[in-house]
C-alpha cells in the first residue's frame, strides 16, 4: 500500500512534467486519418507527443516505448502469463493483466477488472473497442495498419492514434494535445493499445479465442 501511495504521488507528478515540458507541434492529424473522419482538403497543425515502439508491429510484447528523442519512456518484455506496467521512477507496479484465464483481467490503478469490460467491442461483428476515462468515452476504431482513438463527444477528432511501419517494424503512436493530456489517460492510452496489439484474447472475440500464445511475461515500464 505504501508502494501504490508512492506512485499516486511522485511518479505521476514525475510523469506529467516530464511528458508536458515544451515542445515544438508535432505534424499534421490528417496525413493519416481516413477520408471518413477528416476532410483532406483542410490540414490541421495539432500540438502532440510522438511515440515510437520498436518491433511494435510485430512484437510490441517484447519491445521499448521511446519519444521523439529517442529516450526510452517504457520498456516491455513478455511470457505466457501476465502483462505488468511498472514505473522505473519508483519501481511501482501500474496495471497487471493476467491473460492464463478465458476471460483475462487486470489490475489497474489498483482496481481489478476483466479486460473485456475495460476495453469492451463496440458490437459483435465490430473490431472497435471502447474505454471509459472518468466521465468521458473513446472509441479505438483500428485495422491492420492503423487506428485512431476518438472521443464520443468529438467524432471525427482523434485524441490519438497508431500507425504501422511495416519497412521499419516500428509501431507509432501519437497522442494530441490541444490541452496537456492527465497522466491517467496517458497512461490508459499506452495500455490499451498494447492490449490492441498483444494478438492476445480479451475473452470476448472467436477469432481471438482461435488465436495461440506464443508469448510470454509482459512487462512494460516507466523511466
Amino acid at each position: 500500500m505504501a508502494a501504490a501511495s508512492n506512485y499516486a504521488t511522485a511518479t505521476r507528478v514525475s510523469t506529467y512534467a516530464y511528458l508536458h515540458r515544451p515542445s515544438s507541434p508535432t505534424a499534421s492529424l490528417t496525413t493519416s486519418l481516413s477520408p471518413t473522419l477528416v476532410n483532406k482538403t483542410h490540414y490541421l497543425e495539432r500540438p502532440s507527443i510522438k511515440l515510437r515502439i520498436p518491433s511494435g508491429a510485430s512484437n510490441i510484447l517484447n519491445s521499448v516505448v521511446v519519444n521523439a528523442a529517442s529516450q526510452s519512456l517504457y520498456s516491455i518484455s513478455s511470457n505466457s502469463k501476465h502483462t505488468t506496467l511498472v514505473s522505473c521512477v519508483d519501481n511501482v507496479e501500474v496495471a497487471t493483466v493476467q491473460w492464463d484465464r478465458s476471460s483475462p483481467r487486470m489490475v489497474f490503478r489498483r482496481k481489478k477488472i476483466k479486460c473485456k469490460t475495460w476495453l469492451p467491442l463496440t458490437g459483435p461483428q465490430n473490431g472497435s473497442r471502447v474505454f471509459t476515462h472518468g466521465d468521458a468515452r473513446f472509441t479505438w476504431t483500428q485495422g491492420t495498419s492503423s487506428g485512431h482513438l476518438i472521443p464520443a463527444n468529438r467524432p471525427g477528432l482523434a485524441v490519438a492514434q497508431w500507425n504501422i511501419n511495416s519497412r521499419t517494424d516500428e509501431l507509432i503512436l501519437e497522442i494530441f494535445q490541444e490541452s496537456p493530456v492527465e497522466s491517467d489517460l496517458f497512461e490508459a492510452i499506452v495500455l490499451s493499445v498494447v492490449l490492441l496489439r498483444s494478438g492476445r484474447s480479451l475473452g470476448d472475440s472467436p477469432e481471438d479465442i482461435l488465436y495461440s500464445s506464443s508469448g510470454s511475461f509482459a512487462t512494460i515500464k516507466l523511466f
